[in-house]
């Protein structure tokens, strides 16, 4: 089993791993341990690169394949289980990711705060982010009143823990999940992000640890996507 070293550190940025499967179907290898996030939870995986034997393999991304965190890299000729690699993530996507993911975190919390409304739909890019809130109606006001309270909470500050807990206990608390979606019943421990005096909520994606680091959020766009689906495309700056 890999170890996801950002689930506890998500500010790392080199590692060292072993090679543990060549997945050449895939086009990739499985590594022991690895900083890299894996596209999923409606969050973009990461790019790098990985060092083998003195030779660089550029990591185009990392899926999950039968359960297992797949690097994917154009040729892995020369690769084989057993050797030692040194990887790298690519920062500055990373990065960006964290933020944008964070204040998707900070929106979720303002709008259902108010509302109640759950997270219907979502992804976290770094070309085009956006929320789907389980929302009757498109209340252009309230959307963008939350954008503005969350930019004032950014403000001010806050800062970003991660925790874990048993699922039964997490799943006490109603606002601990905040997607429409239940969980998968295999997860028994779940990894709990905390803004600081603004909410909780179980995620297994990659953050800042202040969400002053956000820096700013801006609404983009606003559009009905159906039923119970009101969408707010947004970015950092």
């Amino acid at each position: 089993m890999t170890e996801l070293l950002h689930m506890q550190d998500c500010y790392l940025r080199r590692f060292e791993a072993q090679i543990i499967e060549v997945v050449p179907e895939a086009g990739g290898v499985v590594l022991d341990r690895t900083a890299f996030h894996p596209l999923g939870g409606g969050v973009d995986d990461d790019k790098g690169m990985l060092v083998a034997d003195g030779h660089k393999f550029i990591v185009n991304g990392v899926r999950w394949v039968e359960g297992k965190p797949v690097h994917l890299i154009d040729d892995v000729t020369g690769l084989s289980p057993g050797m030692k690699v040194n990887g790298e993530i690519d920062w500055p996507r990373r990065y960006l990711l964290m933020r944008t993911h964070t204040a998707a975190h900070l929106l979720e919390a303002m709008i259902y705060n108010k509302t109640g409304a759950l997270i219907g739909s979502g992804r976290v890019s770094v070309d085009s982010s956006y929320l789907g809130f389980t929302l009757d109606e498109m209340d252009k006001d309230l959307i963008l009143g939350a954008v503005e309270e969350a930019n004032q909470w950014v403000d001010k500050g806050a800062k970003v823990n991660i925790s874990f807990m048993k699922r039964e206990d997490a799943l006490k608390d109603p606002g601990m999940v905040k997607l429409a979606g239940k969980l998968p019943p295999e997860v028994s421990e779940l990894r709990i992000i905390e803004i600081e005096g603004i909410e909780k909520q179980a995620c297994g994606g990659p953050h800042v640890g202040d969400i002053k680091e956000l820096g700013a959020i801006e609404a983009v766009d606003l559009k009905n996507k159906g039923a119970k689906n009101r969408r707010l495309y947004y970015k950092v700056t």
